[in-house]
This record gives C-alpha cells, structure tokens and sequence, in this order.
C-alpha cells in the first residue's frame, strides 16, 4: 500500500478542514452561536467547530506521513536522499501558496484588500507564526510556518539513526509543555501559544506514532473498538476536565498539556488515526472513505489556503454568505487542477516509492 493512499487519511483531513471552516464562521459571527448555549450539545460544539483540534489533526497525520514516506525510502535504498526530499516538499507546498500571495498582491494592488508590509514579509518568508495576529489574511499561515520549518530538521535528525530520531520524537513531545510552562511564568515576547516551540509536539505524535506504528497496533489490536472510544471520548471530556483543572490545584497541568490543541489530544488523535487506517472496515471506516469525505480531504490543503480569504466580515461581496463558501471550494478546485496538480506529477519524478 502507498503510504500516499493509505485508506481514512483523506476522511480524516477532510473532518479537520471542515472544523477550520466552522471554527473561522462561527469566530467571525457568520453561524449564529445560539446552539453553543444548550447544555447537552456542549460537548459537540467544542469539538467541531475547535479550529486548534483541527489544525492538530493536520499536523499528527502530517508527521506521521512524512517518517513513514522517510521510512520506506530508507528501508528501500539504504539511505534517505535530502535533495529529493526537498524538491519533494517544495512541489508540494510552494506553488498553491505562493498563487494565494500573488492573488493577495493583485487584491491589494487595486485596493481591494490591505495587508501590512511587515505581514508580507513573514507570510513570504515561513514566519508567520512570530506575527499570526498582525492580519488576518495571511494569518492562518503559522500553521504552513510550523511545517516548514520542521520539514527543515527532521530529514537531518532521521539521518543520524533509529535511536536519534527515536529521542528526538520524543523530546519534540516534551519541548511543547515545557514551553508553554515557560511561557506562563516568564514573559517573552517572543513566545505565543501558536509558535513551532509550543504547537510541534503535535507533528511529533505523528512521527512516534509512525515510527512505533507497528508495536502500538500489536498492542491495540486486541481492543481496537476500546482504545477508539476510549479516544473519543477523551476528546470530548478533555476540554471541561481541562477547564476543572485549569481553576483547581491542577493548574499547571493543564497549562503545560493543553485543551485541545495539547499534548493528550494529540495522542488520542494518533490512535484514532491508526484505527481509521488499520483497524476494522466497520461504520467509521466506510464513513472516512465516502467519495464526498475522499475528495473534501482530496482538497484540504487548498482549503486551508482559500478559506481565510472569503471568511471576513467585510462588505465586500465575496465575504457574504454562502457565497463566500461557494467561493472557497471554488478556488480550491481551480487551485488543485490548474496549479497543483501539474507540480504534483513532476513530483513524482523526485520519489523512490
């Protein structure tokens, strides 16, 4: 099986955009907030319209493809070829992004759009995440940052070996609650809860969970079903027990672990991501696998590029509802079929698998 098709990964990319969308609608008063009052929905509204959640599932599925694509290519060919996994990346990432920015340029250009000339520069140069809240525009762009610059080091840390990237996994898991513990009792300008120091033990889930992938299945398998709710439900818990901690002798716990967007979120979406992907074919599986949760996870990546443009409450006439939904998909099919899918295909010729 390509690690590329893996079965559920595009149902599962398909829920996080989709929670982006919602978080982003409902932040700029475009869904009406009536239904987060009714005390047995709760629980529902927390989950599916938590854009951090969402992004988080980006990042674990992300982490995750990548050590494996790393794996295969090494147990392949002995050895990993950076320069092929740089052009891969490249091709990848630079085009659609780069078609939004000059799309941006044209917008501004005629005064339709205005976006700081400090914000360009970090949205041009992958570091956004040290000034996310300076526009709106390109500000959904820190997540991109995040990824980015991880793709920069892990390639080097894999290289030095099986123990290496092992610990390294591992301390990437660890440097997040560290720093959001810093972060509380120290003030650094510097620091925010959105920057790769604070946010990368979510992408290094993805890579212990690809590289453990077979021993945790071994131990899961027996209770597939179990460990799935069991994750479920720890999601759907996690932010009031997150909050009972918060105001009690526990505070400090839930600072460093996060609500949704923490460390124990964060595993409970790698099991359910190994369960999407190995476990039983049962209802979950089927509904992951819907053409319609296939080809909204097909485009996700356009997605998350094309939303932020159309979801602004402005009286400019593709910021209404729904057109500005209509709007979104839209340019997210002309973004993959015109600019991505040419790049996507010259990909290929840089990939061993």
């Amino acid at each position: 099986m390509s690690v590329t098709k893996y079965p559920s990964i595009n149902g599962l990319r398909a829920i996080s955009i989709l929670m982006v969308i919602a978080f982003h609608l409902i932040g700029m008063g475009y869904v009406t907030q009536r239904y987060t009052e009714i005390a047995w929905l709760e629980p529902f509204t927390k989950i599916f319209h938590n854009g951090y959640l969402g992004v988080n599932v980006f990042f674990v599925i992300s982490g995750f493809l990548i050590t494996t694509l790393l794996i295969r290519e090494e147990n392949q060919s002995g050895t990993v070829s950076l320069r092929k996994f740089f052009i891969r990346r490249t091709l990848r990432i630079f085009p659609a992004y780069y078609f939004l920015l000059l799309v941006y340029a044209i917008l501004q250009i005629c005064a339709i759009i205005e976006i700081p000339w400090g914000s360009w520069t970090t949205a041009i140069t992958y570091l956004k995440y040290f000034n996310w809240k300076k526009d709106w525009y390109t500000s959904h762009a820190w997540s991109l940052s995040i990824e980015e610059h991880f793709y920069l080091f892990w390639p080097f840390l894999f290289l030095q070996g099986q123990r290496i990237r092992r610990n390294a996994s591992v301390i990437m898991m660890v440097l997040a609650p560290v720093m959001l513990l810093v972060m509380h009792v120290f003030s650094v300008g510097w620091l925010n809860d959105q920057i790769i120091f604070t946010r990368i033990d979510a992408i290094a889930t993805g890579c212990y969970f690809a590289i453990y992938h077979e021993k945790i299945i071994e131990k899961l398998r027996a209770h597939w079903t179990l460990f799935f709710y069991a994750s479920l439900l720890i999601l759907f818990a996690w932010p009031n027990l997150w909050e009972l901690a918060e105001q009690s002798n526990s505070r400090l716990f839930a600072i460093a672990f996060g609500s949704l967007k923490g460390t124990i979120a964060n595993f409970a979406i790698g099991i359910i991501m190994l369960y999407s992907v190995f476990g039983p074919q049962r209802l979950w599986f089927k509904f992951l696998n819907l053409r319609i949760m296939h080809f909204i996870g097909f485009l996700s990546y356009s997605l998350y590029l094309w939303q932020q443009l159309f979801i602004n409450k402005t009286n400019l006439w593709f910021h209404q509802f729904p057109v500005n939904i209509v709007l979104i998909f839209v340019m997210a099919v002309f973004s993959y079929y015109i600019i991505e899918r040419p790049f996507l295909q010259l990909k290929k010729k840089f990939s061993n698998l």
